[in-house]
């Protein structure tokens, strides 16, 4: 009887500790949902002004730098031009966040109206002692991107 009474000490312990970890996580990620919501809002303004690289460099992480330095990113970054400038965001959410030694990184989800069409973005932030830098970025249009072929005038 001894053992189980302890035993069921042990458990109950190990899942206070759980539901502590729990509360800690969600409100570590609200905190940098409200701290990092600003510089989301200010990239995707200043990156959907001409949809150039350049525009945002500093605040991109060197890894996504690399990733959209080849020539398939660049026929993508072309495809987001045809979106034009933002108008508003909505539906603004946080979504896979990870605190560790090596900085936090939170996964923000939203909806934004655009000049020419709405799209859903998601957008991978991660907050270190270098500051905030963009590590992933992904625009999926409410209506696919039209491929277009050059049409044979001469026919």
């Amino acid at each position: 009887m001894a053992f189980v009474k302890k035993l069921m000490m042990w458990l109950g312990s190990i899942f206070l500790l759980i539901i502590i970890l729990i509360i800690f996580l969600a409100a570590g990620s609200s905190s940098f949902k409200e701290e990092q919501e600003p510089f989301v809002q200010q990239f995707i303004a200043d990156f959907s002004q001409r949809w150039e690289t350049q525009d945002v460099y500093a605040r991109l992480s060197n890894e996504f730098i690399e990733q959209i330095s080849t020539q398939e990113s660049k026929i993508i970054l072309n495809q987001f031009k045809t979106m034009g400038k933002i108008q508003s965001i909505s539906d603004f959410e946080i979504g896979h966040y990870n605190a560790h030694t090596s900085g936090t990184t939170g996964e923000f989800s939203f909806k934004g109206s655009f000049e020419n069409g709405d799209a859903l973005i998601n957008m991978t932030v991660k907050s270190s002692d270098n500051g905030v830098r963009v590590i992933f970025f992904r625009l999926t249009p409410s209506t696919p991107f039209v491929k277009t072929e050059p049409v044979n005038q001469n026919a």
